[in-house]
């Protein structure tokens, strides 16, 4: 009788895992786009300064700021190394939502397609929620917005 009650026991924990499981995968499955960005921004704390005035004067409202998102690389089977991922801001213009990086001068702009791309590509990748990446350069007063959109290869 002992072993029937370990079975049922264990039955029990088994359904209770599977029901969690999908409970949390359809919570997933339908939670409303941007929830991600959502949350980042209220982690991020906004310092006023030239570039915040700037991304207001063009119709931004900024929801947070200085954003570093940690990474793990590992090569073959080496070890894992750490490394990050910077943005400087979230903002927020018409229900759509823009990750912000600022144009510096120790590290200009390639403003081909393939320095966009080698440049930026990983931020869109990792939150396709937002509608593109705004290059702000403060210095300049200049505001752009960089789309990546996947092209059919038919030739």
């Amino acid at each position: 009788m002992g072993r029937f009650g370990d079975w049922l026991l264990l039955l029990l924990a088994a359904g209770f895992s599977v029901w969690w499981l999908l409970r949390r995968f359809d919570r997933w499955l339908h939670e409303p786009p941007g929830k991600r960005l959502r949350r980042l921004a209220q982690h991020g704390g906004v310092v006023p300064d030239e570039a915040v005035a700037l991304l207001q004067e063009n119709g931004f409202e900024v929801l947070s700021g200085k954003h570093r998102i940690p990474l793990g690389v590992a090569v073959d089977d080496g070890p894992v190394q750490t490394t990050r991922l910077y943005f400087d801001y979230l903002v927020c213009k018409e229900d759509k939502y823009y990750l912000v990086k600022l144009e510096r001068a120790r590290q200009p702009m390639d403003w081909t397609a393939s320095g966009l791309r080698e440049r930026l590509l990983a931020y869109a990748l990792l939150f396709p929620d937002c509608e593109g990446i705004i290059v702000a350069d403060p210095k300049d007063k200049l505001v752009r917005t960089v789309r990546f959109q996947v092209e059919d290869d038919e030739e």
